[in-house]
């Protein structure tokens, strides 16, 4: 037992150091930014140091371009309610699981579905905006969300997705074939892909409209875990990729890994052409030639990015529209300007427009959609006083009102959760189990005062200065604990020192502030999570939880899976070492016009796109 137990570890140990990469590149950079974005829907890119003098060799012209910001999410949080936030019925949904994946005969995922396209259903152009200007055009070389699903990269394929659509219960993070058929396993770590036989590349300079096949996928993933690609650890499990065929391409994995179809999914794991980066080596100035459903057609990344219909996509029936024209306009209030004028179809609200916009305009469609891992987390330091004694820790958690506080500070526009990216809305904790853990001075008094000899109970909290909102979180957090027995001092740190210091370093007694951004269920509970994690800055060391995430890392069975990921949920709060009392929400609305607008903005995905059309 002791020999199995140490080759699981050792195994798994692989998979931790990878996910530590991303996690840490990430998070460094995005603290390190000097503007007041927040970062619980950003995510920001490593700078490229490549000199870009020449124009990329396509029918596209393109501009100059350098390093990116953190993608905008809204100054403040303001919404009447979390809850009965869309103002058309939504209908009747069921999770859709991850594919289960057992060594079996082939398992086929859903497949890409019609359009249900017709006459009425086609044509137009629909204007969307980005607030952030697109610097290069390597959708390798960048983790920012703007580049790979705002931009450009919706241009190329993938050879999973998320699924999306009306009958998707969100959050989700449930994956189809995009460019496969279907998929199987030969043994616990090895997964073979069926292609389509009717995917061509777009018919531009230098690829010329060829069938892609099996070894442009292989040249793809090794190209993006190749040495410095920032999007490299999403193929954090990863050990060969090979193709035996043009339309058969096998995958081996270091160790079972229940997230891999959800990297392969992610809209950073791109599908790009040899001949295109052979050109100058890199794509920072293009070609951009994907075998997606949009083509590039003009690009100014301080203008605006035309997008034009993909003729020749293998799904006859998408898009419904002849164009995405997606203008970048970096000030929050002209954007919004704009949409209130009719400029753009679709966009993303901070809460007080939310509220504005929802009375002033009650025929127009809005979506409050949860984003998962994403938002404010509160943290412990479990091996040094006063937290290193449990009592200590749920005294503190029961003197919190989060409830309240999202209400009074966030609007409505946030939520209760443990942490855990949510693959799906049934992972996630019930609403009376989740407000169990809070909300109870009576219950926090009389532990504190089993806990320690003499009230009051001093504590720092550190507190990432990430925007108003995070600040009044915190005071809001002092202020409960306050109340039942704890003499809180609050120091607030600028956004390099908590990423640096406090969030990775590890200095603090308690902290309040942004987690860092986790791409998939894994990539958290292996490096946060976990008692060995590299991020485990709370010190917690538990036997038990430790079980239980390298149960649910392997095991492929959505059912099984969700049960273990729940009781680790259960076990983290319940010992009181992290949780998120503000994770975000984003807030989205769009005019009567505009027909199917189904999305799922999980891990970049943008294949939304293609079923979405304009009513006259």
């Amino acid at each position: 037992e002791y020999i199995l137990n140490f080759m699981l570890n050792a195994r798994y140990g692989l998979l931790v150091l990878a996910c530590c990469v991303v996690v840490l590149g990430v998070f460094i950079t995005a603290c390190s930014e000097d503007t007041p974005t927040l970062p619980p829907t950003s995510t920001t890119t490593s700078s490229v140091s490549e000199a870009m003098t020449s124009p990329a060799p396509t029918a596209v012209p393109t501009r100059a371009v350098s390093t990116t910001t953190a993608v905008p999410t809204p100054e403040s949080v303001r919404l009447p309610t979390a809850t009965a936030v869309t103002r058309t019925p939504e209908p009747d949904s069921t999770p859709v699981p991850v594919p289960a994946a057992t060594p079996t005969d082939s398992i086929r995922t859903p497949q890409l579905t019609s359009a249900t396209a017709d006459t009425e259903r086609r044509g137009g152009v629909l204007n969307l905006v980005n607030r952030q200007v697109i610097e290069h055009l390597d959708v390798h070389r960048d983790v920012s969300e703007t580049l790979a699903a705002w931009g450009p990269g919706i241009a190329y394929s993938r050879l999973m997705r998320f699924e999306s659509g009306a009958d998707v219960e969100l959050p989700s993070l449930s994956v189809k074939c995009e460019v496969c058929r279907d998929w199987n396993m030969t043994d616990a770590t090895t997964l073979e892909f069926s292609l389509r036989d009717d995917v061509m590349w777009q018919d531009l300079r230098p690829v010329n409209g060829r069938p892609l096949v099996a070894s442009d996928i292989v040249f793809s993933y090794e190209r993006q875990r190749g040495d410095g690609m920032p999007n490299g650890a999403l193929l954090h499990s990863v050990d060969v990729v090979e193709a035996p065929g043009n339309d058969l391409l096998r995958v081996k994995l270091l160790a079972p890994d229940a997230d891999f179809l959800m990297t392969l999914a992610n809209g950073h794991t791109k599908i790009v052409a040899r001949e295109a980066v052979d050109l100058r080596g890199d794509l920072l100035e293009g070609p951009t030639v994907g075998s997606g459903p949009w083509i590039l057609e003009e690009a100014d990344s301080d203008l605006a990015f035309s997008i034009r219909k993909n003729r020749n996509y293998f799904d006859e029936d998408a898009p419904l529209l002849d164009r995405l024209r997606i203008h970048t306009i970096v000030d929050e209030d002209t954007a919004y300007a704009a949409f209130r004028v009719n400029n753009l179809d679709v966009h993303r609200l901070r809460p007080d427009q939310w509220k504005e916009f929802s009375r002033q305009k009650p025929d127009a469609s809005m979506l409050a959609f949860k984003e998962t891992g994403r938002g404010l987390e509160v943290g412990f330091k479990s091996t040094a006083p006063p937290f290193d004694d449990l009592k200590v820790r749920q005294a503190a958690m029961l003197g919190m009102r989060p409830n309240r506080a999202i209400e009074e500070i966030w609007q409505g526009a946030a939520y209760m959760t443990q942490g855990v990216p949510l693959a799906r809305a049934d992972w996630q904790l019930d609403d009376d189990e989740l407000a169990s853990y809070f909300d109870d001075h009576v219950a926090a008094r009389v532990l504190l005062a089993e806990a320690v000899e003499s009230l009051p109970v001093p504590v720092v909290i550190h507190v990432g200065d990430f925007g108003t909102e995070y600040r009044a979180h915190a005071e809001n957090i002092a202020g409960t604990m306050q109340s039942v027995g704890f003499d809180p001092r609050i120091e607030v740190v600028d956004r390099r020192q908590f990423g640096e210091r406090v969030w990775l370093g590890g200095y603090y007694q308690m902290f309040v502030g942004p987690t860092a951004p986790a791409a998939s269920p894994n990539a958290y509970m292996l490096t946060v999570l976990s008692s060995d994690g590299a991020w485990n800055t709370t010190e917690h060391r538990d036997e038990a939880m430790d079980a239980l995430i390298l149960a649910q890392a392997g095991e492929y069975d959505p059912a099984k899976r969700r049960q273990l990921v729940v009781e680790v949920q259960r076990h983290a709060l319940k010992n009181a070492y992290r949780f998120m009392p503000g994770a975000s929400v984003s807030l989205w609305a769009w005019w009567p016009h505009v027909q199917g607008f189904e999305p799922n903005f999980a891990g970049a995905e943008y294949s939304h796109w293609e079923r979405v059309w304009l009513k006259e």
